[in-house]
């Protein structure tokens, strides 16, 4: 069963309480290592443009009080905005806060929620659950009804910490409940937890300058700068219409294309769009993709140093920018045998993290020597430092990927976005014109990154671009099926017919090269490059 499906098996009896100046009413739960617990009915300060409220703890379900500490809250009104201020203190750690809404309007509950980077033609209905940062919810800021008719709700938090918005309707609600949940960095847990300031706009009209209010917000907390005058964008990527995935060798060993094939490629893909448009995207140059993670030097099945020299030669003649993929986190512990000091732990640091094991070799079973490593480790991070830079010092390369770092892991031992940005920052400083990307984007992930991959299934047509277009650029997943049967190339999932190509606002097309692509579908491939010379958005 899914966390996002289970629940109490009881009513919590959370005592509720007013907001100044209208009918919505709320609750705080805590959640500690060791229990969860609602707050003992009292009766707040209530005046005409603030709530005051100071409380002990009760069990959930009421059944008895607990002398642990006390949690204070004010809700302010100004401006139509209605702000909490929540401040918990427990004598054990606190590992959540929860702020419960009921009394939202009906129309607008029905009409659904949506986020900035929800696709246009879809809304949340009933039971869902949203996790910043992360795919479906890139800042964490939503709305609930149509876009004349809406609420909004906004996290003012100028760090970067989980938040999880989770909406149902319990058997022992008469109406659905909005559960908005603050996650302290697990790195930084202690027994007092202040929650970043909630924002809750009953009709947010005009919808769009509620959202502009809260990305203001996020551009001064975490960096953000337009695209237009980045210093990490380096000219050519200004003018990049189309990415060129040359996939190379899959984790078993099959080979999709040499390094001297990758370079026909581009010969091919050279008379039907100008390289100077295109960066070229390796993965699994390395070798067996995955499976030499993280030890990145150029495939000897692919063609060794000299190969991927001369894959660079001719690349940089014909005019084409390089990206080879690195692993952010992923690792063979057989490959790295320091791993354990690096391996994700769970928030507790009571056991290691297995996140992400494909089935590689189709045995129907994931494989079990993959660990995730955190790049926060000084160890790890150097290790990739290293690695990128000896590429870009050896042979040239113009760019770097880092392989799922979208993701965040909330470890203990240390901070996982510290560990992008210490390692953004020193790649920077010993190259300053290299090109990092990532593989997934959300709001303080784009102030580090200025290019990368939407996640593989997420709708590309976002209610509000903006959120990602006008600081970053983003492009198709390494999973987007190739011209012909739709091979997904290094990655685990086979075969998947390849979209169709639209415009998308700050969107560069992506197409793949396996083994029978030029051979068999070359049509395909540069009708492609020609639609990406005419359509790309610049």
């Amino acid at each position: 069963m899914s966390l996002i499906d289970t629940d109490l098996s009881f009513d919590p009896r959370d005592p509720r309480f007013p907001v100044p100046g209208g009918a919505l009413t709320w609750s705080v739960q805590v959640f500690t290592t060791g229990n969860g617990y609602g707050l003992r009915p009292a009766e707040p300060l209530v005046e005409a443009d603030r709530v005051h409220l100071r409380t002990g703890y009760a069990a959930l379900g009421q059944q008895r009080t607990v002398d642990a500490g006390e949690v204070e809250i004010e809700v302010s009104l100004s401006d139509g905005v209605l702000t909490w201020s929540i401040t918990a203190q427990h004598a054990e750690p606190i590992k959540a806060v929860k702020l419960l809404l009921r009394g939202l309007p009906q129309e607008q509950l029905r009409a659904g929620w949506w986020t900035p980077n929800t696709g246009r033609s879809h809304t949340h209905h009933e039971r869902f659950q949203l996790e910043y940062p992360g795919p479906e919810w890139a800042t964490p800021w939503v709305a609930v009804g149509t876009e004349s008719d809406c609420s909004s709700l906004s996290v003012r938090d100028p760090s970067v910490r989980k938040h999880v918005l989770h909406v149902h309707q319990p058997a022992h609600s008469p109406e659905p409940i909005v559960e908005l949940l603050h996650v302290p960095a697990a790195s930084a847990r202690g027994t007092t937890c202040q929650v970043p300031e909630i924002r809750l706009r009953a009709n947010a009209d005009p919808v769009d300058q509620d959202l502009d209010e809260h990305l203001r917000f996020v551009e001064e907390a975490h960096g953000l700068v337009p695209w237009e005058s980045r210093p990490d964008v380096p000219d050519w990527l200004r003018d990049t219409s189309l990415v060129v995935t040359l996939h190379g060798q899959h984790w078993t060993g099959y080979v999709f294309n040499t390094f001297s094939q990758m370079g026909d490629a581009l010969r091919f893909i050279a008379q039907h769009i100008d390289p100077h448009r295109v960066l070229a995207y390796l993965p699994g140059w390395e070798g067996r993709y995955y499976y030499a993670y993280p030890r990145y030097r150029p495939g000897e099945d692919l063609g060794g140093a000299d190969g991927f020299a001369e894959l660079v030669r001719t690349a940089h003649d014909l005019g084409f920018r390089l990206m080879p993929m690195f692993g952010g986190h992923g690792a063979n512990v057989t490959q790295y045998p320091d791993w354990e000091r690096a391996v994700m732990r769970n928030d507790t640091d009571r056991y290691v993290e297995l996140l992400n094991r494909p089935d590689w070799d189709s045995d129907r079973s994931g494989e079990g020597d993959q660990v995730f490593l955190n790049p926060a480790e000084p160890g790890f991070r150097t290790h990739l430092v290293e690695s990128i830079s000896a590429l870009v010092e050896e042979f040239g390369v113009d760019a770097a990927f880092l392989d799922t770092v979208g993701y965040y892991f909330n470890d203990p031992r240390h901070d996982v976005f510290d560990g992008y940005r210490l390692l953004v920052e020193e790649l920077h400083r010993r190259h300053p014109g290299l090109v990092l990307a990532a593989e997934g984007w959300w709001d303080a992930l784009s102030a580090l990154f200025p290019l990368s991959q939407q996640w593989f299934g997420t709708d590309r047509d976002l209610r509000a671009p903006r959120v990602v277009s006008h600081y970053a650029r983003t492009t198709g997943h390494l999973a987007e099926g190739t011209p012909g049967r739709g091979s997904t190339g290094v990655h685990e999932k086979g075969y998947i017919p390849r979209p169709p190509d639209v415009v998308r606002e700050g969107h560069l097309p992506v197409v793949g090269v396996v083994d029978d692509t030029v051979a068999l579908h070359g049509d395909e491939l540069a009708a492609i490059c020609r639609w990406a010379a005419a359509n790309s958005p610049r």
